[in-house]
């Protein structure tokens, strides 16, 4: 491995085409002064390349207009890469020479990254710099609506959705079931149903958020849209159903406390 590098792992990110144009104009000038093409002017053995995935094809681009027209006519935009090579990177796997990749997809932010490496460090660092301040502009707040609390939100909605379910059948049928403790039966048997669905609407529903807000999100200005509208109109509703929650939860304590102290009379 060469003796310097830096990488770090990058997500929450939107990409329009202005940024692509950007990314691409960043690593050509740095692919003119990896230190092997420094060092020996005729040494043209410097590969720098593009890689972008959709509708579950990909392809391997040299020309910023080519990368451009596939971005732009692409239903579905899934990774995009910028790579520059060194032969000796090339030839060594990696383990020798340098090389510099940004990496982006839109559906695995483990497989999401920029990485530079060298011998020689200024050029890893000033290479790094370049991207990351383009990386820094392209900022989002996709992690909010992914991240720890948002999962906890999902998870207490769907304590608190249990919960009422199971009271309301509780109360709907004990009138009908003459056997003890009847509304304590109900109430239990329709929790633990409700609580072995719940494990596959959980799924479904972190599915749906990441699919509506995924760790890198290409933006095409004449195709998303509605992708934009539909992220507020998701994020509306689900304000309004935590807030809508939390007062129901009350008033089903006050109703189900009335019909059990009825009942029990």
């Amino acid at each position: 491995m060469a003796s310097f590098l830096r990488d770090e792992q990058v997500e929450n990110l939107t990409i329009s085409e202005e940024r692509i144009i950007q990314f691409d104009q960043a690593f050509l000038t740095r692919s003119l002064t990896v230190p092997e093409r420094v060092e020996d002017p005729n040494d043209t053995l410097v590969y720098y390349y593009n890689v972008i995935r959709f509708d579950n094809k990909g392809y391997r681009v040299f020309s910023i207009d080519e990368l451009k027209s596939y971005f732009n006519q692409a239903d579905q935009v899934e990774r995009v890469i910028f790579t520059i090579e060194s032969k000796d990177s090339l030839n060594s796997n990696r383990a020798t020479g340098s090389y510099m990749e940004l990496r982006l997809d839109a559906s695995n932010s483990s497989n999401c990254y920029l990485v530079v490496s060298s011998e020689d460090a200024d050029w890893v660092d000033a290479s790094f710099s370049n991207v990351k301040e383009i990386l820094d502009k392209c900022k989002n707040k996709h992690g909010l609506a992914r991240g720890a609390w948002s999962e906890l939100s999902i998870q207490l909605s769907g304590v608190l959705i249990g919960f009422l379910i199971s009271l309301w059948a509780a109360v709907s049928m004990t009138p009908f079931l003459e056997v003890d403790n009847a509304f304590f039966i109900i109430f239990l048997f329709a929790l633990l149903i409700y609580s072995n669905l719940w494990t596959y609407i959980n799924e479904t529903i972190h599915s749906f958020v990441r699919r509506i807000f995924p760790p890198i999100k290409f933006y095409r200005t004449n195709r998303d849209k509605l992708h934009w509208i539909l992220q507020a109109i998701v994020g509306g509703t689900f304000a309004a159903i935590i807030l809508l929650f939390l007062k129901l939860i009350f008033n089903a304590v006050g109703y189900f406390l009335n019909q059990y102290l009825n009942i029990g009379a």
